[in-house]
Order: C-alpha cells, then sequence, then structure tokens
C-alpha cells in the first residue's frame, strides 16, 4: 500500500531523504553512528542562470511524493518561452558514496532507500519522502535508481507517467511536447565537497529546472511531439553547455538532470541549498 503526499512545478528541485550509511572497504554497521535523518527532492524557484559547465556526476518502505517549486520564467537556448506543466520522477533505490567519481567502494554497495518514491519536481510544497536510520559518514555522491512506473498511479500523477520513470510536459513558443524515459537508468549527483549527516538532519537534492532548459535548443521541436527512445529527436548542437557530445534532446533532458543538480543538508528547511548548506558542488 502507497502513502504519499502532493508537489508542484518547473525550475530546480529538492530532495531530502532518511540516510543509511554506505561502507567503504569493510562496513561495520554495528560500530557506525546511526543518526536518523530525512531525504527530500524538489526543483528550485530561481531563475536560470548562464550556462552551468560542470560536468555531469544527477537524484523508503513507504510510497511517498515530494514537492518542488516553480520559477518565475523559463526559455530555452535561443531564448523561446517555455511552460512546464508537468515533472515527475519515480525513483526505485537511493545510495550514498564517500568518492565523488566511482570507486572501490561501488563494490559493495547498500541500498538506503528502497521506494518506488513518485516525486512531483513542480510542487509548491516539498515533504519529506522517508525519514530512517542512517550511517553518519562522510558522503560525497548520491546515486538513485530510477525506475518505469509498474504501479497505480498516485493521486495528481499524470497519465503520462505511467511505464515511465521520467516524465515531463510543456510547450516551447506555443508547440506542446513531452519528454518522457522509460528505462531504470541511474542519475548520480557528486561533487568535491562532503559532509556528514547528523541527528535530525534534511538531506536534498535540488534541481535547477530552468538552469536546464536554459541549456538547449528546443526551437525545432513540432508541435504534439514526443521525444522518448523511440523518437530522441536528433539534432546538432543541442545542448553543448550540458554536453558537447549529445546529438539529441533525449540525451540533452537526462544528462541535464543531472548537470543541474545538487545534493546536500538544508540546514535552514527552507527547501533550498544555500550558502549556508553544506552540499557536494
Amino acid at each position: 500500500m502507497y502513502v504519499y503526499k502532493k508537489f508542484s512545478s518547473v525550475v530546480a528541485l529538492t530532495l531530502t531523504a532518511s540516510l543509511v550509511g554506505v561502507g567503504c572497504a569493510k562496513k561495520d554497521s554495528t560500530t557506525s553512528a546511526q543518526v536518523s535523518s530525512s531525504f527530500k527532492m524538489t526543483g528550485s524557484n530561481s531563475a536560470a542562470t548562464v550556462a552551468n559547465h560542470k560536468k555531469p556526476t544527477l537524484w523508503s518502505m513507504l510510497v511517498e511524493v515530494a514537492h518542488a517549486l516553480v520559477p518565475s520564467s523559463i526559455v530555452d537556448s535561443t531564448g523561446a518561452a517555455v511552460t512546464l506543466t508537468s515533472a515527475w520522477t519515480v525513483i526505485k533505490e537511493v545510495e550514498f558514496k564517500s568518492e565523488e567519481s566511482v570507486g572501490s567502494e561501488d563494490n559493495e554497495s547498500e541500498v538506503e532507500f528502497k521506494g518506488p518514491y513518485f516525486v512531483d519536481l513542480l510542487s509548491a510544497d516539498p515533504v519529506a519522502l522517508d525519514t530512517q536510520s542512517v550511517t553518519q559518514k562522510s558522503i560525497k555522491r548520491i546515486k538513485m535508481k530510477l525506475e518505469a512506473t509498474q504501479t497505480t498511479l498516485p493521486s495528481g500523477a499524470p497519465a503520462g507517467l505511467a511505464n515511465n520513470s521520467i516524465y515531463f510536459a510543456g510547450s516551447v513558443a506555443g508547440k506542446s511536447f513531452t519528454f518522457q524515459l522509460d528505462d531504470g537508468t541511474e542519475i548520480q549527483i557528486a561533487g568535491p565537497n562532503s559532509f556528514q549527516p547528523v541527528e535530525g538532519s534534511e538531506m536534498l537534492v535540488q534541481i535547477q529546472v530552468a538552469n536546464i532548459f536554459k541549456q538547449i535548443n528546443l526551437t525545432s521541436i513540432v508541435n504534439n511531439e514526443v521525444i522518448d527512445h523511440n523518437n530522441r529527436h536528433t539534432g546538432s548542437s543541442l545542448c553543448p553547455s550540458i554536453d558537447t557530445s549529445a546529438n539529441d534532446l533525449y540525451t540533452c533532458f537526462r544528462k541535464g538532470l543531472e548537470a543541474q543538480a545538487d545534493f546536500g543538508v538544508d540546514k535552514d528547511g527552507n527547501d533550498s541549498l544555500d550558502g549556508s548548506d553544506d552540499h557536494v558542488k
């Protein structure tokens, strides 16, 4: 039986999750300190900034729905107006890593949170997905495994989310489009900084949605186009500031989620990772 909470609209996203520690070479949960922490994912209400050139690295026992915020204006890389009406994802598993890049600790994977978690990245009222006891350890990276929906959708979720792990819907310059991903891809968010969860921590994944669109050229989209693995919408120079090798919009959206995401501890509880918070990027 799934328990979930409602969520709302476009631009940056935030995750606060109860964490279970991940060990490195040899884990010994019996001797590691355990702390209770919550986990949340959301979208930011910040306006788009200049292109971010950081290299992409993007993120319970009960199913819940997180909430997010919508920016006042969204445009693509050409300045064309974008209206985002839906942005959902389904998270199957969450793991925390002590190394920024993939390392030896990945051979001893430990799942901190088990979903599925239905996340509405456009919600105006983000809520914790889960709260659990986690190992108090240094964290530099979060690995989230997405899952195509195989269960009944929660109230408020769009019908297009069925059988998909990511579903975006909106319009650009008056032309409607959807982006959907139906595989169990992994999204990793990492950076050079580290933090440790403490008792009562609110772990947060925040996605700068406006910045994703700001770096993608959507002018070639046709009205009512569905962008998925069957129609990746190929082209040239579609998102060079996200990935110079990307030659389709499908890849631009997928990698943009990682490139414009951050993960850390929301110390002041304002559903945003700011200068006073510890985060990996």
